[in-house]
């Protein structure tokens, strides 16, 4: 089972309704492995050490970008839940829009 660098932005604005953003809080508390919110805002699920198996996610103005180290086939199961649970809760198709 190898980990490796995950990389996912999604088309979620950092200029959405302030609604929008409690709705998308309560998805990402909700979501696997939560551990919280930093000070910069930078979101973490499983850990927070970056040298260990970790999701982390942060808003740019290309959208909300999601990190992890994770093996292939956990990223991706995390992942659809995320895209599943936030297209409910913001009301649209929350899709990638970039990854490397």
């Amino acid at each position: 089972m190898e980990t490796k660098d995950q990389e996912l932005t999604f088309n979620i604005r950092y200029d959405m309704h302030e609604e929008d953003w409690k709705d998308l809080m309560q998805v990402f508390e909700n979501m696997p492995g939560w551990v919280g919110v930093e000070p910069t805002g930078e979101l973490y699920w499983i850990s927070k050490d970056e040298d260990s198996a970790h999701i982390k996610a942060f808003i740019t103005f290309n959208g909300l970008v999601i990190e992890g180290y994770l093996p292939d086939y956990i990223w991706a199961k995390w992942i659809l839940e995320f895209i599943e649970k936030s297209s409910e809760a913001l009301g649209y198709e929350v899709k990638s829009v970039y990854h490397k």
